[in-house]
């Protein structure tokens, strides 16, 4: 896998900068249509970073996910249920990746 590429602002490169945070997440039951949030810890994170998630592979289907950070070192996943019946996920871990510009 290829490094980041630097982002140019005029003749300048700037460093693109990526942290990692993992945490066990276990979601209450989810009624349809509705959704639920927890977070992981992500030292260093900052309001308006982006944010990739990695959900585990054994995502039930019917939940879609959603990461942004929410407060300095916190990313929030939601997990939105998008069935017309309620959705209880197992316990899992979660990544999530900021990236920083």
């Amino acid at each position: 896998m290829a490094a980041p590429r630097a982002k140019y602002y005029g003749d300048k490169p700037q460093p693109i900068t990526v942290l990692k945070g993992t945490a066990t997440l276990d979601f209450p039951s989810i009624a349809a249509a509705t959704s639920a949030e927890l977070t992981i810890t992500v030292t260093g994170a900052a309001v308006g970073n982006a944010v990739a998630l990695a959900p585990p592979a054994t995502l039930t289907a019917g939940l879609v996910a959603f990461g942004r950070v929410t407060a300095t070192n916190t990313v929030t996943v939601r997990l939105a249920n998008v069935t017309a019946s309620a959705i209880d996920p197992a316990s899992a871990t979660w990544g999530a990746s900021v990236i920083q510009t």
